[in-house]
């Protein structure tokens, strides 16, 4: 490759500047090759951590129910929408009032949780 840049510029540049030219191949040759390295570099480490956070999922079995919870959640907006969710189908003002009644489900959830605990607490059962 580094010839064939020398022979490009060669041939681009006077003839009377074929040694500059050898200069800027190999010049530009290299800051190409550190780029493409630094590169290459930046995406295996990226690909390495999702492959870590993958395997950390896997081997954890809140994460993995969790990942499940979403797949699940995913699968079911799909068939009742026909689509996942996107960012422009609502207004801002709808993505809060669509939030907002989410949390309400969860504090309804929450709370018959709570009032579970606290039964079995009362009853003398161990609830940690």
């Amino acid at each position: 490759m580094l010839e064939q840049m020398k022979t490009w510029l060669s041939d681009k540049l006077k003839p009377n500047t074929k040694q500059s030219a050898t200069a800027v191949a190999e010049h530009y040759t290299t800051d190409y090759f550190r780029e493409l390295i630094q590169s290459q570099t930046h995406q295996i480490v990226q690909l390495e951590a999702k492959v870590a956070a993958f395997e950390a999922q896997q081997s954890n079995d809140i994460l993995s129910e969790v990942q499940s919870i979403f797949m699940k959640q995913t699968e079911k907006g799909i068939r009742k929408y026909g689509e996942t969710v996107r960012v422009n189908n609502l207004s801002q003002v709808e993505w809060c009032q669509h939030a907002l009644e989410e949390h309400a489900d969860s504090m309804v959830y929450l709370m018959a949780l709570k009032k579970s605990l606290e039964e079995s607490e009362a009853n003398g059962l161990e609830t940690s």
